[in-house]
């Protein structure tokens, strides 16, 4: 049994929250003056950090805290040791995320408690801001466009990144998303680049069957790990997880904007990208009932955004054209039902692989998300 934590020094005292919901919700007082932020849709969003709802506790403990200064909030952070992804990598890497902090001070006794948190449970090194593990919401926002953040991307104040920099953690990796809109397409341009490479390459695009979404998850599931398995922070995902984020993603999921590429049959390569379900978030504030998701449904109708949050080729077939033909097939299903602008996020900054066909296709570097690390030993 670990040894109990102590209070960190200072005004602030942290304390567990065991309630999902209220965990969640407690990230709203730090945004309640800046327009463009998202509250969570918490009733959507809460069982990714329930330990008895969402498969990936089955490999790994977590645990969540608030900083309060008498009776007010001033901070909150989860802390999470993986053990799958301590076996896949051969290291023992302690998570925090769910980070928000009213000052430099709370910051500092929020990381030190993950750490130590972290440290009593074998860790050698802290990373974050990751919620969980890279399979869920990552990175500090750190440069680019104003705005409201894309579904299921971070977004946090400027001053995160110095205070969380004078808790002595440094850059491990630097995500980027990319954008582009109909506007800034070139169209015939794209489409010439597409005739091209389809008949370089044998490869087929076919649309998801949502009708056998089960069986087609499989599919994923066995490409995601074939196409994702050398990447930097990469973290397997147990069938049982794959298929409960699925599932979950299946509720706000365009069956135009989802493909799989094959070649002689064989499944090689996949794309999925979401509607910005953003849009309906901030239209009710999060809040889908009593009446919110009415206001949700009514935003949701003027959504022109899409977020691509995967896609991927198995190593054998990259850097045949594949890539891009799964990008113009969803730049083009998009577009006929409706939508005008695209998000590919998140791609690591030095994966060319990927960033290059996207540049070529017309999208631009648009934010910079930051995930640091310290060690521990």
């Amino acid at each position: 049994m670990s040894a109990p934590l102590k209070e960190p020094r200072g005004a602030v005292a942290i304390r567990a929250v065991p309630h999902p919901a209220r965990f969640l919700d407690l990230q709203r007082d730090f945004y309640r003056r800046d327009p463009d932020y998202v509250p969570p849709i918490t009733s959507a969003e809460a069982w990714q950090i329930d330990l008895r709802k969402n498969p990936f506790f089955r490999h790994a403990e977590a645990g969540f805290f608030a900083a309060y200064d008498g009776s007010r909030c001033v901070g909150r952070v989860s802390a999470c040791r993986d053990r799958l992804h301590d076996e896949f990598h051969g290291d023992r890497i302690g998570f925090f995320g769910h980070f928000e902090a009213s000052d430099a001070v709370t910051a500092q006794a929020l990381v030190e408690h993950a750490a130590t948190w972290c440290r009593q449970r074998g860790a050698e090194a802290l990373r974050g801001p990751v919620d969980l593990s890279t399979n869920y919401r990552c990175g500090l926002l750190i440069d680019g466009d104003k705005g409201p953040p894309v579904v299921m991307m971070p977004y946090n104040p400027p001053q995160y990144a110095e205070w969380l920099a004078g808790c002595g953690l440094t850059k491990a990796k630097d995500l980027l998303a990319l954008h582009v809109t109909d506007q800034a397409l070139d169209l015939r341009r794209v489409d010439r680049i597409a005739d091209h490479l389809r008949k370089k390459t044998s490869a087929t695009m076919r649309p998801l069957d949502m009708r056998r979404f089960d069986a087609e998850c499989q599919v994923l599931w066995d490409l995601y790990h074939r196409i994702w398995e050398r990447n930097w922070g990469f973290v397997p995902m147990t069938q049982d997880e794959f298929l409960a984020q699925a599932r979950d993603l299946k509720r706000v999921a365009h069956p135009a904007l989802m493909h799989i590429a094959e070649v002689a049959g064989a499944p090689v390569g996949f794309v999925v990208a979401l509607p910005d379900v953003n849009v309906g978030a901030l239209a009710c504030r999060g809040r889908l009932l009593p009446f919110g998701w009415l206001r949700y449904l009514r935003a949701m109708k003027t959504t022109r955004l899409i977020r691509v949050i995967t896609l991927g080729v198995v190593p054998e077939w990259r850097r045949v054209g594949i890539e891009m033909l799964l990008m113009h097939k969803v730049i083009r299903s998009g577009l006929d039902v409706g939508f005008r602008a695209c998000e590919a996020s998140w791609i690591l900054e030095d994966n060319r692989d990927m960033l290059g066909p996207l540049e070529t296709l017309g999208h631009r570097p648009y934010r910079r998300y930051r995930i640091y690390e310290k060690t521990l030993r």
